[in-house]
């Protein structure tokens, strides 16, 4: 019993030695990365990342040229776009059509024919609905970056730079996913793009970030009629942080109301859960007769409870 006490010791130093040389290299391998990156955001044809994007639907030609004439192939393309994702049109369809047959091939072996009616497009969709989550946390994450972008961009118009190099400013030295966009919305007005409709191609890369159209609005209104563009950079920045801590204490004051709505939410599923493992006869005379028509008042009156619960705790502000 002490050899193998003594054994699992000195394994656990031997782990922890090693994960503390495997964390000491990922700090000094992001730090040089993060310089890497700095360097070589704007102007470097291969190197960085993309900054703009190859529209294509497939890695083969011919699949690409067939899937380009369909409009469902251009939305889902967009939607790649606007959440930066590393794939194309065709793995996307791929993995719909796999996980619609896995539905289907789950609906089959649990012996429930009305349950493909649900699995088959729900899984089939979760692709898109991945993607769509995706594109709003990216939007998320730009908004609270872009006070930071913006008092940069202030500061680099203060110093006498032009407001297009403090777009390049943005793209060098704040971290992504920020940078990319401000790089892409520079390299398009080095090719002839004017700075507003750079700004606004910004806006459609990032349709669900709102603080990005308040910038480019500014932009274009600081090009048509001018003024004090440093001021009017500080007090959106300004304007967003406020907003942040406004949203920030909200959350915390309806947190108690929120985390009811989740418990009384799960209750039902995990009750229904635990009963069919426990007693697994009690909750078959629900399938039968009767009991559908009380199961589907009852899951009539939770999805009820769960949307009343949620707008009381959401507030008009």
């Amino acid at each position: 019993m002490t050899g193998v006490l003594f054994v699992a010791v000195l394994l656990g130093i031997v782990a922890g030695l090693e994960a503390i040389h495997y964390f000491v290299r990922y700090l000094s391998e992001s730090s040089a990365e993060e310089l890497r990156r700095r360097l070589q955001t704007v102007g470097a044809p291969n190197a960085g990342p993309q900054i703009l994007r190859r529209r294509r639907f497939a890695s083969s030609d011919w699949l690409n040229e067939a899937l380009a004439g369909f409009d469902f192939a251009e939305r889902i393309e967009r939607l790649l776009d606007q959440s930066d994702a590393k794939t194309n049109v065709a793995g996307v369809l791929a993995r719909m059509t796999f996980l619609a047959l896995f539905g289907g091939v789950l609906a089959v072996v649990m012996h429930r024919s009305f349950a493909a009616v649900v699995f088959v497009p729900l899984f089939g969709a979760s692709p898109l609905l991945l993607g769509l989550r995706a594109r709003a946390e990216r939007a998320k994450k730009i908004s609270e970056q872009l006070p930071d972008a913006l008092e940069m961009m202030a500061r680099a118009v203060k110093a006498g730079h032009a407001l297009p190099v403090s777009f390049k400013f943005v793209a060098q030295e704040c971290p992504p996913p920020i940078a990319s966009e401000f790089a892409k919305a520079y390299e398009q007005q080095n090719l002839g793009l004017s700075l507003d409709a750079a700004a606004h191609s910004m806006t459609e890369r990032v349709p669900g970030c709102l603080d990005l159209k308040l910038l480019a609005v500014a932009i274009r209104i600081q090009n048509e009629t001018g003024g004090n563009l440093v001021e009017v950079l500080e007090r959106i920045a300004d304007t967003m942080r406020d907003r942040f801590k406004f949203q920030s204490k909200l959350r915390a004051l309806t947190a108690e109301g929120r985390i009811s709505g989740v418990i009384l939410g799960a209750l039902p599923v995990v009750v229904a859960f635990l009963l069919s493992i426990t007693n697994p006869g009690y909750l078959t005379e629900l399938g039968q007769g009767l009991g559908r028509a009380i199961l589907a008042c009852g899951f009539v009156l939770w999805v009820s409870g769960i949307l009343w619960i949620r707008q009381l705790t959401k507030v008009a502000y």
